[in-house]
């Protein structure tokens, strides 16, 4: 594998290309300017004692690369050091922070735990996240798994340094919580743009640079996994002393303003219409009124969006895949671009009504559909195996295994197919029944199995539970794996970035 390219997926032009000085590959007529800096150690014990190097050049890391065991992907305003032996490298500090290139989570096993497969990793991902990690890393006690961005949120005065910590902080805790729901190991709350291993030709077991998304992808994946989400919209129609979110105060705030700017790692014009287009769905407004308000309100911006681009995101709002609106983007926005003071007693009238807590499922009479659909996806895990990752049976034993009602259970299983998270064929007549496998269990089977027999199981997917192979493919193929003493780094000044 070539680690370069590697590198460079993960970096996005953060580095010079070459050395400042003593460079061995710079043009004559070269002239970059300044870049960020990243962060080397050549052990794990260097890296505990804070002896390392600063790397300010493409040139230098790929000096270096082979002799490194732990970086920064992240890359920094500068760094320098703090003695005159140049042993001791500073400034890798969060409020040096230039861009931000990547999520990462660190999967430590306790030191009796045996080692799962990686490909549970993509497997989690897939199910919690929706997004697929970019790398995975072997490890001496676990993974480290990446997620690295189409292109670096960059951190200046501009996109304003808290509001960039405060929301990347919060993706990546959410992509930890979700994942630690299914992975051991994980520590939701470890340093979010650190130290990590670095990619060396040794520990790579996933690699797949196609696998990237935006940072606006990750905010708006980041709204629904709020703490809001303990709360359900009310489903019912109005009632006489019902507030729902249009009713709201920060709605006409965010109506009104006319500051709103889009700016990469910013809550800005974008994930402001989003909110509102979410408010507007919980509301139980009709789409065309939502694309009528947000096309006024774009229309009153000094840069405003296309409105095939306005047309999408109320589109998304309404996919059926959000609830409401999230209170924390809803403050996050609120007091970036109207008033940093407003307080929730400005923004939020009383709860009449706009949420109704969730009681235990055992103290209500109706399941609901979500839940009928997790009963089912839990009935085929505990049902499939490695080798045998579908059941056969009949669909009235299945229902009674899982106590679901018939009407309940084909409701359920009709949106999981849909979904994709099942596949399933009926068979009927004297001695049908039905096959059924989740996606995730599939998966799991196609990302053990020799490369040589692969093509051979799309095969049988395809067959058993007819099923177009291009969907198959759509589905399962992307989870396939693709597959000295140091030179002196020149610095880069303090303060540039």
């Amino acid at each position: 594998m070539d680690l370069t390219s590697v590198y460079a997926v993960i970096l996005k032009n953060g580095l010079r290309k070459y050395k400042y000085k003593n460079s061995k590959i710079k043009p004559i007529d070269s002239n970059e300017g300044n870049k960020g800096a990243i962060f080397g150690y050549r052990t794990k014990d260097h890296m505990k004692q804070g002896r390392g190097i600063v790397i300010t050049s493409e040139e230098g890391l790929s000096e270096n690369m082979d002799q490194l065991t732990h970086w920064t992907p992240n890359v920094f305003c500068f760094g320098t050091y703090s003695d005159s032996g140049r042993q001791f490298p500073i400034g890798h500090e969060e409020e040096n922070l230039r861009q931000i290139n990547t999520f990462f989570v660190d999967i430590d096993l306790p030191g009796n735990s045996t080692k799962f497969n990686h490909g549970e990793i993509v497997l989690a991902a897939y199910d919690r996240l929706g997004f697929m990690p970019t790398m995975i890393l072997d490890t001496p006690n676990g993974y480290q798994a990446f997620f690295v961005l189409k292109s670096p949120a960059y951190v200046t005065k501009k996109t304003n340094y808290k509001v960039i910590d405060r929301v990347a902080k919060k993706i990546s805790k959410n992509i930890r919580k979700e994942l630690a729901k299914d992975l051991p190991g994980i520590d939701v709350n470890c340093n979010h743009f650190g130290i990590t291993r670095i990619p060396r030709t040794d520990n790579i077991l996933f690699h797949e640079e196609s696998y990237t998304y935006t940072f606006q992808d990750w905010m708006n994946w980041s709204m629904t996994i709020s703490e809001d989400k303990k709360a359900e919209v009310i489903p019912f129609p109005h009632q006489k002393n019902e507030i729902r979110q249009l009713d709201e105060k920060w709605v006409d705030l965010l109506m009104n303003s006319e500051k709103l700017i889009g700016s990469k790692g910013v809550l800005g014009r974008n994930n402001a219409i989003f909110t509102l287009s979410l408010a507007y769905y919980a509301s139980k407004s009709p789409i065309e009124t939502c694309e009528y308000n947000m096309i006024m309100l774009n229309d009153r911006l000094k840069n405003p969006l296309k409105e095939s681009e306005i047309k999408r995101i109320i589109n998304s709002a309404y996919s059926s895949k959000y609830e409401a609106a999230s209170k924390d983007y809803i403050r996050e926005i609120c007091h970036t671009w109207i008033d940093s003071s407003l307080t929730d007693d400005q923004l939020f009238s009383q709860p009449k009504g706009w949420y109704k807590f969730k009681k235990d499922r055992k103290e209500r009479v109706r399941s609901h559909s979500k839940e009928w659909q997790q009963d089912i996806l839990a009935y085929l895990a505990s049902q499939s195996y490695t080798y045998k990752p579908f059941v056969y049976s009949t669909k009235k034993e299945i229902r009674e295994e899982i106590g679901v009602p018939e009407r309940s259970f084909d409701a359920a299983l009709k949106k999981l197919k849909e979904t994709n998270q099942v596949f399933y064929r009926v068979t009927r007549g004297r001695g049908g029944g039905i096959m059924i496998a989740s996606v995730k269990a599939l998966m799991r089977t196609v990302i053990l199995a020799k490369k040589e027999v692969r093509e051979a199981y799309f095969e049988a997917i395809r067959e058993a539970f007819l099923v177009p192979g291009m969907l198959v493919q759509k589905v399962f193929y992307q989870l396939l794996p693709a597959k000295t003493d140091y030179e002196e780094i020149e610095l880069i000044s303090s303060g540039v970035g």
